[in-house]
């Protein structure tokens, strides 16, 4: 398997082949799991903005887009998986949910922000990756923009997979 030599990615960065386990504890490679277009989104049981978002994401992104070819991508990031696993029980997420217990894969994603350690800066990050697992865009949490909906990656999504979609 290939792993990261870099530090962060960003956009048009090629993602290298990562695994992690799911809540049955079974190793998951992304490369199994990935559809034509991936959003990977990041989220802890502790974050607040990503538990109002987390019901649109089974019930307006990922059915709007799945005819396109997206399959979205839950990983938790540094939680166990009994603290983990409250999510997809509470929200009736159907996606592949990975846990990533220490957080090295998540801190490749994670934006260089001060005083925020990579654990958290990439918390309520959303990273579109095409078929060959290169960044097509990257929107990170913003308190004062924040839209329970996820419209900027929604419009994202409807632009590179060909058409926009209105929300």
């Amino acid at each position: 398997m290939e792993t990261a030599t870099i530090g962060t990615y960003g956009v048009g960065d090629h993602v290298a082949e990562f695994e992690l386990p799911d809540l049955a504890g079974e190793p998951r490679r992304l490369s199994e799991i990935a559809g034509e277009w991936t959003l990977l989104y990041f989220t802890t049981t502790w974050c607040p903005y990503c538990t109002a978002e987390a019901p649109f994401l089974e019930t307006e992104i990922t059915p709007r887009f799945r005819d396109r070819g997206l399959r979205t991508v839950v990983i938790d990031v540094k939680e166990p998986p009994e603290v983990a696993g409250q999510l997809p029980d509470r929200f009736g997420w159907t996606m592949p949910f990975l846990i990533d217990g220490t957080g090295e894969v998540s801190e490749r994603f994670a934006p260089k922000k001060e005083g925020l350690p990579p654990e958290v800066a990439v918390i309520n990050a959303h990273i579109v990756l095409d078929s060959e697992r290169t960044i097509r865009f990257a929107e990170y949490l913003n308190m004062e923009r924040f839209d329970v909906h996820a419209t900027a990656v929604a419009q994202a999504l409807g632009e590179l997979t060909g058409g926009e979609v209105s929300l």
